[in-house]
């Protein structure tokens, strides 16, 4: 999986599969607008053969979504248009918990947190992947 941390400025990358169950930060990249954003993801998805994109989905508080979310579900239709197959995650608190590692690990504060905050929401799916597969057996 690729999972994108997508926002108005800049988009976090992470990389994680079902079998390990581990997430690793992958980069962050400037967000150039749907089309390209969604052509730069569909490149990267190719160039590392990556399955699936798990695309951070912005909610609130009480899980409604605002202008952030519907930002995020043009750049799903892109992907889609593309030929990727594209996931949701609900991305709520995930960039506090990037930002708790990044001081947890020395990071400078000024420095992004985008790419840990795809590993966080990457790390979620996963875990509720793997949790529905042992419910299921």
């Amino acid at each position: 999986y690729l999972a994108v941390d997508p926002g108005g400025r800049k988009i976090g990358f992470a990389l994680g599969d079902d079998d390990s169950g581990v997430a690793s930060p992958l980069g962050i990249e400037p967000y150039e607008g749907v089309d390209q954003t969604a052509r730069k993801i569909a490149a990267l998805v190719e160039q590392l053969g990556v399955g699936r994109v798990v695309l951070g989905l912005p909610t609130l508080e009480d899980g409604s979504t605002g202008p952030a979310a519907r930002r995020t579900e043009r750049l799903a239709e892109a992907l889609v248009g593309l030929g990727v197959e594209v996931l949701f995650q609900n991305e709520y608190l995930t960039t506090n918990e990037a930002r708790r590692r990044a001081r947890a690990a020395g990071r400078s504060p000024r420095q992004p947190v985008d790419d840990l905050a795809a590993q966080v929401l990457l790390e979620e799916f996963l875990a509720t992947r793997i949790a529905s597969n042992v419910e299921k057996s």
